[in-house]
């Protein structure tokens, strides 16, 4: 645990010295209501001149092409987007991976068998708006992943977008760790 912190706090510390600001989401079925045991966990990261923004997705319970879980089908990933909504609301689509795709240079890479999808939402890329519109909605979290299947056609799993932990938090959280260890 505190080797994860510590290469979070490496992490966050890179982004900061590059003037990226770093977003995360944390996917459940509590937030879609589904009550899922899926999950899922993503990182964003947005440049400094705030013109494109690359998103890493990792999904755990679920099936990007249907091979994982042979004979069922009801955990198939249908569609998957970002919307505009505060927590708690629904919002429409803004930036579509799937169903549809709003990646429009072949920024999108999915891997199936890790659960993982990389994309990168650019300045002028959106679902009748762009990144730049919706700029004010990720500072304020105003924007959440939904991820779509077969059995909750609505969104089964669901996360908030949210700015990461500042680097001064995610150190001082790994000292109180590394103290608590030394003591125990």
């Amino acid at each position: 645990m505190i080797r994860t912190i510590a290469t979070m706090a490496i992490a966050a510390t890179a982004g900061l010295a590059s003037g990226q600001t770093t977003f995360t989401s944390v996917l459940d079925g509590i937030q879609s209501g589904s009550g899922s045991a899926a999950s899922g966990t993503a990182t964003l990261t947005l440049n400094e001149a705030q013109t494109r923004l690359e998103i890493f997705l990792n999904i755990t319970g679920l099936d990007f092409d249907g091979n994982q879980t042979p004979g069922t089908n009801a955990d198939n990933i249908t569609a998957l987007h970002i919307h505009r909504a505060p927590a708690g609301s629904n919002g429409g689509v803004v930036f579509g991976f799937i169903s549809p795709n709003h990646d429009l240079n072949g920024d999108l890479v999915i891997d199936p068998v890790a659960g993982t999808l990389f994309s990168a939402w650019d300045l002028t890329e959106g679902n009748n708006t762009t990144l730049a519109a919706e700029l004010p909605n990720l500072f304020a979290d105003g924007l959440y992943f939904n991820v779509h299947t077969v059995a909750f056609g609505g969104g089964e799993i669901r996360g908030q977008i949210v700015p990461a932990p500042a680097t001064g938090a995610i150190l001082a959280g790994a000292g109180f760790l590394a103290a608590r260890r030394r003591r125990a």
